[in-house]
């Protein structure tokens, strides 16, 4: 009968310091996705200059503006996948382009001042 409890006991033990481990082991993994995001989050606003190359589709062209209007993916450090206009630094990027292709694109630039620096038209979706 005393075997039996020693087992118990034993397992118990070990049963609660997994727990432990595991919650301390989410904490630090919670603290350290934190410091990550302030350190990006600081370089965004330190003004650091920056280049991204990204996939997109052409949703609109705003020639008067010098604006394309992209559905893009994650900017990585920067912003979620989204659809906004981006000023195009020379007009002759976007001729050619029709609404609807899927393009490959530079952004360059200290955040939130981007501009396109480069765009082509890309076979892939």
């Amino acid at each position: 009968m005393r075997l039996w409890r020693a087992v118990l006991l034993l397992n118990l033990s070990l049963a609660v310091g997994l727990f432990l481990g595991f919650l301390t082991w989410g904490r630090l993994a919670l603290d350290l996705q934190r410091e990550l995001e302030l350190a990006r989050s600081q370089a965004v606003a330190a003004g650091v200059e920056r280049t991204w190359t990204l996939k997109g589709v052409v949703r609109a062209i705003l020639p008067d503006m010098n604006v394309i209007v992209l559905t893009h993916e994650e900017i990585q450090g920067y912003m979620s996948p989204m659809t906004m206009g981006f000023r195009v630094h020379d007009p002759q990027l976007y001729r050619g382009l029709d609404i609807g292709d899927n393009v490959r694109f530079t952004l360059k630039g200290v955040p939130p001042n981007v501009v396109i620096t480069g765009i082509v038209r890309d076979a892939k979706p």
